[in-house]
């Protein structure tokens, strides 16, 4: 039995960190010959194993974050900018590239890089799971991932404002924190909202940039940074999700941990989104365009704009159909249950099999 390194990342309360460390549980519980890279080697040690290495690929570049090598390196990437030459010249370094949603997958093979796969995130039942609908009157609208355009919350704030000017009981709860305050400045560029990033920490920048779009604070929660495990807690407390994302190279953790707890969402059927979801559970947003930025003729990112039309037609349609959410909100949890770290990590061996 070969000896297996996983090269990942570590941290909790962010998509790579919450990643990383179940895969490394998951991995190490199925697979006795496993080693985790970060207890035996420093990020930048240029060393040689003996065995199969997992790399965590940090960029579009397919970068990995860790210098050390094996004699098998297969490698795993969340991107949402297209692939270069760089991309290609560096994918040459690994005999496997999984992507974090089937879009990635067919983006790498688009380029030109055949040996590669699809590996998809999982969930914590233990965490995650079905939640009792809340005991009081508002209607709670939830919108979750760090502040950036990609994660389209000008979007939701253009449609929640939309939606606290006609509907008093409407509350939105944002847990939007940002630990790459710099990807916030590209939100200049919407054209829903004002943007003017000002204020002395993260709360005073959100809250005042909601000020400035008509979102009322006395309707509004803005949470800073929270434990994973603690998040089950917020969602209890909502109706529905809103993920108008422009773009997802993974299928979005916080939202499949949304659907998890029974709650269903209103979200954009594109890119990673669509390996996680169906009519069942989610009102699909299905009028997005593509949206193509260029840095002079190079093209960087190919997105969807949602239709802000349609995001607000269904947010009055879950307003006025409560039961159907909770309806949709049971099928989600239930439907959730299909995809676990256990099964990710399942997947992953059965995928590295032709190597071990």
């Amino acid at each position: 039995m070969k000896n297996l390194y996983l090269a990942l990342s570590y941290g909790e309360n962010f998509g790579w960190g919450v990643c990383s460390k179940y895969l490394k549980q998951e991995i190490t519980k199925q697979y006795p010959n496993t080693f985790v890279l970060d207890n035996i080697c420093k990020h930048d040690e240029i060393k040689n194993f003996d065995g199969i290495m997992f790399h965590a690929l940090v960029s579009h570049i397919l970068d990995p974050l860790f210098k050390a090598r094996a004699n098998i390196n297969i490698g795993y990437c969340f991107f949402e900018q297209e692939l270069n030459e760089q991309s290609k010249n560096n994918a040459k370094n690994y005999d496997l590239i999984l992507g974090g949603s089937t879009w990635n997958e067919k983006k790498l093979k688009a380029a030109g890089i055949p040996s590669s796969g699809t590996l998809i995130q999982g969930i914590d039942p233990d965490i995650f799971n079905y939640q009792q609908p809340k005991d009081f009157n508002h209607f709670v609208i939830f919108s979750g991932g760090k502040f950036e355009l990609r994660k389209a919350q000008d979007v939701v704030i253009k449609a929640v404002a939309h939606m606290q000017k006609k509907f008093p009981d409407v509350v939105l709860v944002n847990a939007w924190f940002n630990m790459w305050p710099q990807t916030m400045l590209n939100m200049a560029s919407s054209k829903h909202i004002k943007f003017n990033l000002r204020g002395n920490n993260y709360l005073e920048m959100i809250n005042n940039i909601l000020v400035d779009n008509n979102i009322d604070l006395e309707r509004t929660i803005t949470l800073e940074l929270i434990d994973n495990k603690k998040l089950p807690e917020i969602y209890r407390l909502t109706d529905i999700g809103l993920f108008p994302n422009r773009c997802e190279g993974g299928t979005n953790l916080v939202l499949m941990e949304y659907l998890a707890s029974g709650r269903p969402a209103i979200a954009t059927y594109e890119t990673g989104h669509k390996d996680v979801l169906n009519e069942n559970i989610a009102y699909l947003l299905k009028k997005s365009k593509g949206l193509q930025i260029y840095n002079g003729n190079i093209l960087l990112h190919d997105w969807v704009e949602p239709d802000i039309d349609e995001v607000i037609d269904k947010l009055e349609y879950a307003y006025y159909h409560r039961q159907e959410n909770v309806q949709k909100g049971m099928e989600a949890a239930n439907f959730m249950k299909n995809f676990t770290w256990q099964k990710s990590a399942s997947t992953f061996l059965e995928s590295i099999k032709p190597f071990l």
